[in-house]
């Protein structure tokens, strides 16, 4: 067992000697994590020379090709016993590297502008967002972001801000942006697609926040404007509400037939009519009296019912 033991330590020992008696033999390709090239990382089987710094790494998610007339004048200086086998051969180095979050960079952002003053809810939009596609190197664990120097001007309601990733470190990256931030306003839609025949209910009111900027003066923003009305067309969910979609509730179809009443301190008078226009509750549409073909104006007050405007008595008599 003592032999085994022995004979086991004595070749491990022995490792780098026998890895340096091999030939030397050239890589096509490297993945590098560390900040700087090593002769070990282009060529196996170097022995104590491995570890030897060459060069500095290529930038995170960057990489390089080395061609067979540079690592020729390396194997020189370096006396590395290598010759390139063609003129062409070569080695593509590669720094390993990780993108940056852009949806972290945003909530850290918002975060930030939220202390520095600017008033909640609020939007923004970054104008360089491209320069937010940071690469940063791979360390395996989740990478944290900071954003510093806010600045926000709210008479122009522009900000500036450094992203710096990894967050705290001296090799961070950092980047400057630059932007615009737009007031919020909440604004009730429907949480379910409704059309003609439908009534909107307290139930049926969603809310989405829309930038100020982009309420148009016919968007209902007012949801007592909404609850109790029909809607014109078939309306879908979420979307904002125009007070032209919206209509009260249709009493009195087009060309159906209605009861006409006329009612006084004295008396009460009723007939039959057909409907020319259609009406919901208030609504003042031109009915036909069946009786004596004359067209009256009245005014919706319930299902199938219209009030006959005072003048329009004779005609209701006829």
């Amino acid at each position: 067992m003592k032999r085994l033991l022995l004979a086991a330590i004595f070749a491990l020992a022995a490792t780098p000697a026998l890895a340096a008696g091999l030939p030397v033999e050239l890589k096509s390709f490297v993945l590098i994590e560390d900040e700087v090239v090593h002769l070990g990382d282009l060529w196996d089987n170097l022995g104590d020379k491995a570890d030897t710094v060459l060069a500095p790494a290529p930038q995170p998610g960057k990489r390089v090709t080395a061609d067979a007339r540079w690592l020729s004048a390396v194997a020189d200086r370096y006396g590395i016993n290598w010759k390139p086998a063609n003129p062409v051969e070569s080695v593509v180095i590669e720094r390993a590297g990780q993108m940056i979050d852009v949806q972290l960079v945003e909530s850290e952002l918002r975060e930030a502008l939220a202390a520095e003053g600017v008033p909640v809810p609020f939007d923004f939009e970054i104008a360089n967002r491209t320069t937010l596609n940071m690469m940063v190197p791979t360390s395996g664990e989740a990478i944290g972001v900071a954003v510093r120097d806010v600045a926000w001007d709210p008479r122009t309601a522009r900000f500036s801000a450094t992203v710096e990733a990894p967050a705290g470190l001296p090799s961070a990256v950092r980047q400057r942006i630059n932007g615009h931030v737009y007031s919020v306003v909440r604004v009730p839609v429907l949480n379910r697609a409704l059309g003609r025949g439908d009534v909107v209910g307290e139930r049926d009111i969603g809310w989405v926040e829309m930038r100020s900027n982009a309420v148009r003066r016919d968007l209902v923003t007012d949801v007592r404007q909404m609850i109790g009305q029909e809607p014109r067309t078939q309306l879908r969910a979420g979307a904002p509400v125009r007070s032209a979609d919206l209509q009260r509730p249709v009493l009195v179809p087009r060309n159906s037939l209605v009861t006409m009443v006329i009612a006084s301190p004295f008396m009460r008078l009723t007939a039959q009519g057909r409907s020319i226009d259609e009406g919901g509750k208030g609504d003042v549409i031109r009915i036909t009296n069946l009786h004596s073909k004359r067209v009256v104006e009245a005014v919706v007050d319930g299902p199938g019912t219209v009030l006959v405007v005072p003048n329009g008595a004779v005609a209701l008599a006829n």
